[in-house]
């Protein structure tokens, strides 16, 4: 994982198994534009998705089960996809502020990792309120 990737862990209740945790995302995530999703067994991948950003990100999701304590986690991971425009400001950054410019787009890519994960936070936290 990079430094300005998103990943955490949630422990869920999932009766229904991950396929109403799976249904719930996409459909949050396709009122506003059209992705493309790929929906596994135990994994959701969602390709160049805006977090409630202004970066893009690759979106994995995750579920395992444990049955001995009947409890779920989701592994929810977010891959920074923006890199090579991220590197080119950065380069123009050395080459016309000797460097200081650096510091804002560093401050501003962690602001909006920040934001990509308060957003998936909310996003489970409304998950778990629909259950």
């Amino acid at each position: 994982m990079g430094m300005f990737d998103v990943e955490f862990h949630e422990n869920l209740n999932l009766k229904e198994g991950n396929s109403n945790l799976f249904e719930f995302i996409k459909k949050q995530f396709l009122k506003n534009k059209n992705y493309e999703i790929k929906i596994e067994k135990d994994s959701l991948n969602i390709e160049k998705l805006q977090l409630g950003s202004l970066l893009r990100y690759k979106l994995n999701i995750t579920t395992s089960t444990n049955k001995k304590e009947k409890t779920s986690q989701a592994i929810i991971t977010a891959e920074l996809q923006d890199t090579l425009i991220l590197t080119i400001f950065i380069i123009l950054a050395i080459a016309f502020t000797y460097g200081l410019g650096i510091i804002p787009i560093i401050m501003f890519t962690y602001f909006q990792k920040v934001k990509a994960t308060k957003y998936l936070k909310e996003l489970l936290e409304n998950y778990k309120s629909t259950i």
